[in-house]
């Protein structure tokens, strides 16, 4: 026993498939990690720039490798003239 709205759907979804279309009540969700960070970055990782923190939270990996390295915080400290 079909209703034909089911029928009707499931033939308009396997149309926007064989389009390349997508439904326009499809939400995404973004992983947290994914997220760009929020506050101004204080840090840069000197050998990837596109590393940074802004000094909240916890400290990123890359940076507690170099500190407990011996290196000091301030050699990361971003310039305000950057």
């Amino acid at each position: 026993m079909s209703s034909g709205q089911g029928d009707e759907a499931d033939e308009k979804n396997n149309q926007q498939q064989r389009h390349g279309t997508v439904p326009s009540n499809r939400i995404e969700f973004v992983h947290l990690a994914e997220r760009p960070p929020v506050g101004k970055p204080r840090y840069r990782d000197p050998a990837n720039p596109f590393q940074t923190w802004t000094g909240r939270g916890k400290r990123p990996n890359w940076l507690r490798r170099y500190l407990e390295g011996g290196r000091s915080l301030e050699e990361f400290k971003i310039n305000e003239e950057e």
